[in-house]
């Protein structure tokens, strides 16, 4: 029998197909267990991390939602992380207050902070579910730099932005240390388990977008395959939010279809260059 896992994530699926290693297994079979080197357990797990990442971004997060970078002005430079951590939550306290007392959906974050790379400057990346007006909004509650950088999650995708966010874990041997931090209304990625005949196989349902297909791997004792694919968007599922706008210094509010302010995003290898 072999085993089939299927991750859903939003409109993101892996789905997995594999050998069950056996409880009778042979000394050959175990000797190669014991040959896994400390490096390839290290790069499993962060592999591990990215992909959990990415599932998490899949299941919260429209591909029209924002990835922020903040970074800090010389006289602000804090101390240690839980400095920044400090000052976000206090960003993020005044988002929910903003967006409650206007009507608009729930603040939903996912954030990491870096500074073990390049200059070793701290800064923060984070990503934050759209309602409209959110540059200026953030630009004037990070009070502790002058830059802030704004991009899309369709810039690059999902898998490409976990990556990124997760490239200090990588680069500076965090391994086995919490990388990112998310709000606590994140919604779960489902997984579901069945056994399957040794015969069974798995193929792209028709008219998905796939993404990556491992084809089938075999060795002598096992075999496997993994398929990530997004499936099709929903017809008529436009979503209209309320937001709040000011116009000649008077609050009005509007209803706007989401995404239809913002400017289209450059190709992916030219977004690439605008985050730091």
């Amino acid at each position: 029998m072999k085993r089939r896992k299927t991750i859903r994530a939003g409109r993101l699926v892996w789905d997995v197909i594999y050998t069950v290693p056996r409880p009778n297994a042979t000394q050959q079979e175990r000797k190669r267990i014991r040959e896994v080197t400390a490096e390839q357990v290290a790069q499993t797990n962060c592999n591990t991390a990215q992909r959990k990442l990415e599932l998490l971004m899949a299941a919260n997060f429209e591909p029209d939602d924002l990835v922020f970078s903040l970074t800090y002005r010389d006289e602000d430079l804090p101390a240690s992380p839980d400095v920044t951590r400090r000052r976000l939550s206090k960003v993020f306290a005044q988002l929910r207050a903003y967006r409650k007392a206007r009507g608009l959906p729930d603040l939903k974050y996912i954030y990491v902070l870096e500074g073990r790379h390049g200059d070793h400057r701290p800064h923060a990346h984070l990503i934050l579910n759209a309602v409209g007006g959110d540059l200026e909004l953030m630009k004037s509650l990070w009070v502790w730099g002058d830059n802030v950088d704004l991009n899309y999650i369709e810039d690059r995708g999902y898998d490409v932005w976990a990556g990124y966010f997760t490239k200090e874990r990588r680069e500076a041997s965090l391994n086995g240390k919490k990388q990112f931090v998310g709000s606590r209304n994140l919604a779960q990625p489902t997984i579901n388990y069945e056994w399957v005949d040794d015969a069974a196989m798995i193929d792209p349902p028709p008219g998905v977008q796939v993404i990556d297909d491992s084809g089938i791997k075999r060795n002598d004792y096992a075999s496997c395959r993994y398929l990530k694919y997004m499936m099709p968007k929903r017809k008529n599922n436009k979503k209209l939010r309320a937001r709040t706008r000011v116009v000649a210094g008077l609050e009005c509010s509007v209803t706007y279809e989401r995404g239809m302010e913002k400017s289209p995003p450059g190709h992916r290898q030219e977004a690439q260059t605008s985050v730091q």
